[in-house]
């Protein structure tokens, strides 16, 4: 199995994650922005945003959760819909935490509903496996949203770096077999760690590529 790229401890596969991470081996941790569980359908407001048509059948549709087996340590983006089947897998780790990411310029569409400022992350974990400063280990962020410069998903990597920080050391190997764009990738060059990324859709292969190629570190 050839890797897409592969440079300075970071590493590209193009493909399904599913096919491709059973041949891997062993990570220190997988870290990931995988499909959220939303929808894009109906007549709303919100759904008149360029945002939700970008990912319409894109990245929309959720994933198997099976795939966080892949390592005993792992920490999962997802939408509020996706959290009782993650909070029920994440029961079954050792340890466990929910952190948040409070975004304190939401988007200000609300229609009868809660404003969309929060963003949820699962961290499953073993036994002292829980690092970083003080700091660091904080349960909630608060951080702008912003539009990516690469993906319509793309996460700041402030965000990457704090969850890299807490969820492994410096020279661990991490997993992302979501990798869009290469955020986790770009973040993981910038903290001393090795990463591994895997990537369905070709043209974001090669922006994750480029990124790393080429340092763009924003």
């Amino acid at each position: 199995m050839k890797p897409y790229y592969q440079e300075d401890g970071q590493t590209i596969y193009l493909g399904d994650c599913r096919e491709i991470l059973p041949a891997l081996g062993r990570f220190d941790l997988l870290l990931t922005d995988p499909p959220y569980e939303l929808t894009a359908a109906g007549g709303g407001i919100v759904n008149r945003r360029k945002y939700m048509h970008d990912i319409k059948n894109f990245t929309d549709g959720g994933f198997d959760l099976d795939i966080l087996d892949a390592c005993e340590n792992w920490i999962c983006f997802c939408a509020k819909k996706q959290l009782p089947e993650l909070l029920a897998k994440a029961a079954t780790m050792p340890r466990w935490m929910l952190i948040t990411w409070n975004k304190p310029n939401p988007t200000p569409l609300c229609n009868g509903n809660y404003l969309p400022d929060t963003e949820y992350i699962l961290h499953g974990f073993q036994a002292n496996r829980c690092f970083g400063t003080y700091k660091d280990k904080s349960r909630f962020i608060v951080h702008p949203a912003q539009q990516g410069n690469f993906h319509p998903n793309e996460k700041p990597l402030v965000i990457l770096t704090k969850m890299l920080s807490v969820g492994c050391q410096i020279n661990d190997t991490v997993i992302d077999p979501f990798c869009g764009s290469g955020s986790t990738l770009v973040a993981a060059q910038l903290e001393g760690r090795q990463a591994i990324g895997i990537e369905i859709s070709e043209r974001y292969c090669e922006i994750a590529a480029n990124r790393l190629r080429q340092k763009v570190l924003f």
